[in-house]
């Protein structure tokens, strides 16, 4: 199987052809249920995690339930964002990562982590946690 680039969107012909063969979509995450009720929890609610994906706020009860699976917007941004709250809560425990997360950061040039990793993706918000676990900015 070819190697992609890190962020490519493209996939090799053996990865197309299994995905065809067990019926999986790209976008299919079986972990979704476990990564929207930590992501719950981790913001405060699920109108504040549905406010950030953009969704209606009954939408995170379904994806926990199995009822509906993210879609094909909805699953990167879960992924990223469980990805960047649990690396932040290494570096500071629960409450200070949620604190972090919605504050103005000077690494973002006063951008909010959450705002930048909505708009950008997760690379500038994992190298500011990058540059606050290495003690070069709070």
């Amino acid at each position: 199987m070819a190697a992609t680039e890190r962020g490519s969107r493209t996939t090799s012909p053996a990865v197309r052809k299994t995905l065809r063969v067990v019926g999986a979509r790209p976008a299919d995450d079986p972990l979704a249920p476990l990564r929207v009720s930590y992501l719950v929890d981790a913001l405060g609610g699920a109108t504040q995690l549905a406010r950030f994906i953009g969704v209606n706020r009954s939408q995170p009860s379904r994806w926990i339930s199995g009822e509906e699976r993210p879609g094909g917007r909805a699953a990167p941004l879960i992924i990223d964002l469980e990805h960047i709250v649990s690396r932040a809560r290494l570096v500071w425990g629960e409450q200070a990562a949620a604190t972090w997360l919605e504050s103005a950061n000077s690494y973002l040039e006063g951008a909010r982590p959450l705002d930048v990793l909505q708009s950008e993706g997760p690379g500038r918000v994992l190298d500011a946690l990058d540059a606050v676990a290495a003690g070069s900015f709070s």
